[in-house]
C-alpha cells in the first residue's frame, strides 16, 4: 500500500459526504488523503469550507496513491464546464487497476470523461439528469446504494458509510461493515468518561509537561 489517497475537490464539493471515509482510512489504516484540484487556489466545499489543494492535476502519479475518491458536489455548473478536470479524469480511463470511488454526483464526472462507459453504477442525480445529459449511459444505472463495477465503486450520497467500508474491502483492507457508526445507541456512563492508558497518559505529561 502506498498509505495515501487522493481526494479530486471541485467548488461546491460535499466534505460531509467524504469525511468519514478520510476518517476511516487515517486512523484505522494510517493513510493520509492529499487534496487534488488542476491550480493550487483555495477551493470552498458546500459547507462553506476552502480548502487548499496538495497537487495540481497535471502533477498527479497515479502509482503514488492507493486510489482516488471523487465526492459529491451540490451545484456542479462550474465543475463540469472546467476543461482540467475533464482532462485529468480523461487520462486515467485506460488504467484499469487504479481504484476509483465516486460518491452521489460524482459519477457525472466520470461519465462525462468517458470512465463509467460501459460500467454499471449508481448516483444520486435525478432522473432527468439521467434521461437527458448526452454522456450518461442511463440504461446501465443500478438502483443501489453502493455498486462496482472493475476498478470504478459509485454511490449514492446517503451511503457514505457503505461506500468508505466498499473502498477500504476493494484495496484490500479488512473491514467490517460497522466500523463506522452514525448514532450513539446503547452507551452507559462510562462512555463519557473515557480513560487515557498508562503509557498514553505517560506521553501525554511528557509533551504537554509546560502546561501541567
Amino acid at each position: 500500500m502506498n498509505k495515501k489517497i487522493a481526494l479530486l475537490v471541485y467548488p461546491e464539493f460535499s466534505l460531509q459526504e467524504v469525511a468519514n471515509l478520510m476518517y476511516l482510512f487515517r486512523w484505522h489504516f494510517d493513510t493520509y488523503t492529499d487534496i487534488i484540484y488542476p491550480d493550487i487556489i483555495p477551493v470552498k466545499s458546500e459547507e462553506g469550507i476552502n480548502v487548499l489543494p496538495d497537487k495540481r492535476c497535471n502533477d498527479f502519479c497515479a502509482d503514488e496513491y492507493d486510489w482516488l475518491i471523487l465526492p459529491g458536489c451540490s451545484d456542479f455548473r462550474s465543475a463540469i464546464r472546467n476543461t482540467k478536470i475533464k482532462q485529468f479524469l480523461h487520462s486515467l480511463k485506460d488504467n484499469k487497476t487504479f481504484v476509483i470511488g465516486a460518491i452521489c454526483a460524482g459519477p457525472l464526472f466520470l461519465a462525462q470523461s468517458g470512465l463509467l462507459k460501459g460500467k454499471k453504477y449508481t448516483d444520486s442525480l435525478y432522473v432527468e439528469m439521467r434521461e437527458l445529459f448526452n454522456f450518461i449511459e442511463e440504461e446501465n444505472f443500478v438502483p443501489a446504494s453502493v455498486v462496482e463495477d472493475s476498478n470504478i465503486v459509485t454511490a449514492v450520497g446517503s451511503a457514505f458509510n457503505e461506500f468508505a467500508v466498499q473502498i477500504a474491502r476493494k484495496v484490500g483492507y479488512n473491514c467490517s461493515d460497522k466500523i463506522l457508526s452514525g448514532y450513539l445507541e446503547n452507551v452507559d456512563d462510562n462512555y463519557f468518561f473515557p480513560h487515557l492508558s498508562k503509557t498514553d497518559l505517560q506521553e501525554f505529561k511528557m509533551e504537554f509537561k509546560e502546561w501541567l
